[in-house]
């Protein structure tokens, strides 16, 4: 990092307003799930209903976080954000209403949840792009772990807004404090200056987006086990966070405050933890830090399985805090360096999904397990299975990026075509041909592999190495791109990491030996 400081971030104007925007917006979604879930209770006595509040916030991120993330990587980010929060007022907007000419039901309440999820979802990976595109990559581990100060401030004065606003006011107020917070972060996103997308060739469509952002993640060994990281760990963490409701009233014997106390105590640690980070990261490494932080977090688990002193628990959820914030705190900052421009809102929505994911589907497996082994028993193999992680991810790549390896280059295939080519032509063939002395072979062997990763990661399928039996010395790269608009987006997405991987390969090209572009003839009246 350029800078030791945590606050560095905050020294950017634009990353100062987008972080407190960002906030307001976390304390919104915090102030609806709370809020919305007590007020359910007035509205149905049904446990089911009641649930299904959580499951309306939540449910929005799988089905809109990646096509959300395909969108902000397409259009002025800043005119998206301005629809996701125009989606959320209008909801806040009608439950204000309806609340407040006492119409309001439990079905109206779950569905406009949804509405308010849904465009949070939307707007969840252009909220994370934004932010860290006002700044240097080498200062994104910093920012992350000032989001994550926000998240989990907000997490704790959101419930307690809600709840106090319910207790000395009215329903409604919850909701036109929600819609205020909503039009307030609309006035800053209107005054920011619009980010268009860089011009040139059409948009992807949004499935066709949503492929080539996975077959990015796929063919990219870094992100590829940051998402490894982030499903094993969190999966494994989520017993904690399921399960500290009955380990406070069942094993230490403590009611909703001494509930509330060790979340407390969890966030003071994650916030220690973020405000240390530089620091960290400096003394320990990622891979180093992502270590301390599971062990951290599987001492504290261990701790509550079999410590029924409540001091102790107290203390050991500042070890928990500080090791949740430590392992996804740095696999963010490698998630959000390590992408491409042209996918980094893509590649953000997945990392979200994956977390979401984690938590939830881990969550109820979790309290599944403990309603039939016991809540010890639970917690101890969640202990262990944080442990083996360490083991399983232990070979994975884990690094930072850096804004030169990731910038695009100009493009300098200037293809003469003889005949007209339709962007919907295709599919396309592409052949490169290498003479490789034998003395070098194995050099050759692992730049050209390493650049057949980067052209599947930008388009390229069915990717293949070929030598010539009649001559060994020549060697044959072969590829497809599904049409002729694909292989152009492939050529205009080459990095300039990928750029300087392709010059290792010039010296085995001669000059009779050029690159051949095949594209597909269909039949006669085909």
């Amino acid at each position: 990092m350029s800078d030791g400081s945590a606050w560095a971030p905050f020294r950017n104007r634009a990353f100062r307003g987008l972080w407190l925007a960002g906030a307001v917006v976390n304390l919104a979604i915090w102030m609806q799930t709370v809020g919305a879930a007590w007020i359910m209770t007035t509205l149905t006595a049904s446990p089911t209903m009641v649930s299904l509040v959580q499951t309306a916030v939540t449910l929005p991120v799988f089905l809109f976080a990646l096509p959300g993330g395909v969108i902000a990587d397409l259009v002025d980010r800043r005119r998206w954000l301005i629809v996701t929060q125009c989606l959320m007022l209008f909801a806040a907007i009608m439950l204000s209403v309806l609340a407040y000419c006492a119409r309001l039901e439990a079905w109206g309440l779950l569905a406009f949840t949804f509405v308010l999820g849904t465009g949070s979802a939307l707007g969840m990976s252009a909220w994370m792009v934004t932010m860290i595109a006002v700044l240097s990559r080498d200062q994104v581990p910093a920012a992350v772990s000032l989001n994550g100060i926000a998240v989990n401030a907000t997490r704790a004065l959101g419930p307690a807004l809600a709840g106090m606003l319910i207790a000395y006011w009215n329903t409604t107020s919850v909701f036109v404090v929600i819609a205020l917070c909503m039009v307030a972060v609309m006035i800053f996103l209107c005054r920011l200056a619009p980010s268009p997308p860089a011009q040139g060739l059409p948009p992807e469509t949004i499935m066709g987006g949503m492929r080539s952002g996975l077959r990015y993640i796929r063919h990219s060994a870094v992100l590829s086990s940051a998402l490894k990281q982030v499903l094993i760990f969190t999966g494994s963490a989520s017993a904690l966070w399921a399960l500290m409701p009955l380990v406070a009233r069942q094993e230490l014997g403590m009611g909703a405050g001494g509930y509330g106390l060790l979340m407390a105590f969890l966030g003071a640690g994650a916030v220690l933890a973020a405000l240390n980070s530089p620091r960290l990261y400096r003394l320990l490494g990622l891979r180093r830090l992502i270590v301390c932080g599971t062990v951290a977090f599987a001492a504290a688990t261990l701790a509550a399985a079999l410590s029924p002193n409540r001091y102790v628990v107290c203390a050991m959820m500042l070890s928990a805090g500080f090791g949740w914030m430590a392992v996804n705190a740095t696999v963010s900052s490698v998630v959000q360096t390590y992408a491409a421009n042209w996918v980094r809102a893509r590649v953000a929505s997945m990392y979200v999904l994956t977390l979401m994911g984690a938590m939830a589907f881990g969550g109820a497996a979790w309290g599944a397990l403990a309603e039939y082994a016991g809540l010890e028993a639970s917690l101890l193999l969640s202990t262990l299975c944080l442990l083996a992680g360490v083991l399983l991810t232990r070979n994975g790549r884990v690094e930072l990026g850096h804004e030169a390896d990731f910038a695009q280059v100009p493009l300098t295939d200037n293809l003469q075509l003889q005949t007209p080519v339709a962007h919907a032509d295709g599919p396309v063939s592409v052949e490169v041909v290498y003479q490789v002395p034998v003395t070098q072979r194995d050099d050759f062997l692992l730049a050209v592999y390493a650049v057949g990763k980067a052209r599947r990661r930008n388009g390229a399928q069915n990717w293949r190495l070929y030598r010539d039996m009649a001559e060994p010395q020549l060697y044959s790269e072969r590829f497809i791109v599904e049409s002729w608009l694909d292989y152009l987006r492939q050529q205009v997405r080459v990095t300039q990491a990928d750029h300087a991987q392709e010059s290792l390969l010039q010296q085995f090209r001669r000059e009779d030996l050029q690159t051949r572009r095949l594209i597909y003839q269909p039949p006669v009246g085909g």
